[in-house]
């Protein structure tokens, strides 16, 4: 069954990689670093937006996103330390490396961090309008790191159900232990 199971991430892998737009491969670069961009930009406008307003309930949600990054930070480490697995530009001399890669491949950490911050960012602000583009952006990053040769199909669904797990639980469990008001902003 492992060998079923590698033989169908690597077969999807290459129909994505080999059958991409190539005059999109700058584009899907770009896409694949705004996870750290976005995640940080978004952090600050609200840090800003809470200063200004001198509004709490929305420096409430910068800390809870920021303690969705730190935890995302730690886990996605942790989580490539543990599982060690060589990229596919490595093992299949066919997948062309067309962005910078770190050591183990699993889980994608870019793909982690984008739906870490969808899931939190959609349940921390439930505004419909904002909803929809925060998981296109998502969805995009993941896509890119697959087209740019950088990870396995199963390291981006990791990455996707394990960040959407950490943007879901660290809102989840501050509400638990540190309950505070709705907050109704945008």
């Amino acid at each position: 069954m492992p060998n079923a199971l590698s033989d169908l991430d690597i077969t999807i892998l290459r129909f994505i990689h080999h059958n991409r737009v190539m005059a999109f491969d700058n584009l899907l670069y770009y896409i694949s670093f705004t996870a750290t961009f976005i995640s940080i930009s978004l952090l600050l406008i609200m840090l800003f937006a809470s200063i200004r307003a001198k509004s709490k309930p929305l420096r409430v949600v910068f800390y809870k996103m920021l303690a969705v990054l730190i935890v995302v930070a730690i886990v996605s480490f942790t989580l490539k330390t543990i599982f060690v697995r060589e990229r596919p530009f490595i093992t299949y001399p066919d997948i062309e490396k067309l962005s910078e890669a770190g050591n183990s491949s699993f889980p994608s950490g870019h793909t982690l961090e984008a739906f870490a911050i969808a899931v939190a960012f959609s349940i921390l602000i439930p505004k419909r309008k904002l909803f929809i583009p925060v998981f296109i952006w998502a969805t995009m990053v993941a896509y890119s790191r697959m087209a740019l040769g950088v990870h396995y199909p199963s390291d981006v669904l990791g990455g996707m159900v394990i960040g959407a797990f950490i943007g879901w639980l660290v809102p989840w469990l501050i509400n638990k232990f540190y309950p505070s008001e709705k907050i109704n902003i945008l």
